[in-house]
């Protein structure tokens, strides 16, 4: 057995972490109009599930799927809708598929509202499906 006495290392010794910070625009794959999943930072999707319930302001270039309760603004790239998730606010994404329900003002450029899904506000979209079954109220405008 040895006897090893060890120094306690001073704080000016330590190196300082460096803080890497995200690109804010990330670059896109695809056909060079934006489409795509996000490639600069490889976003891995983010869940809201089932249970959970967040108020407040989301933003990113990433992918959203909510199975929870979600209330505010958000803005992302995508966001899909599950089956016993809730969306109540102002959204902007370029794509959005809603199974469960929607409420609010949407503005995006590809939406799918599935078969079970109820979607209440004022839309904007360039493209939407609709699956029998799946309910609209409120306001549809399609973008030009």
């Amino acid at each position: 057995m040895t006897n090893e006495i060890s120094q306690p290392v001073a704080e000016s010794a330590l190196p300082e972490p460096e803080i890497v910070m995200p690109d804010p625009e990330p670059s896109m794959n695809g056909n060079g109009n934006g489409v795509g999943k996000p490639t600069g930072n490889n976003l891995k999707p983010s869940i809201i599930s089932e249970g959970f319930e967040f108020i407040g302001e989301i933003r990113s270039s990433g992918y959203l799927t909510i199975d929870g309760t979600v209330r505010g603004t958000l803005a992302l790239h995508s966001i899909q809708i599950g089956v016993t998730g809730v969306l109540d606010g102002n959204v902007t994404c370029d794509t959005m598929n809603v199974k469960g329900n929607f409420s609010g003002a949407l503005d995006c450029r590809d939406l799918t509202i599935g078969s079970r899904a109820v979607v209440d506000g004022k839309v904007s979209f360039k493209s939407i499906t609709i699956q029998r079954g799946g309910v609209v109220k409120g306001e549809l405008r399609k973008k030009a």
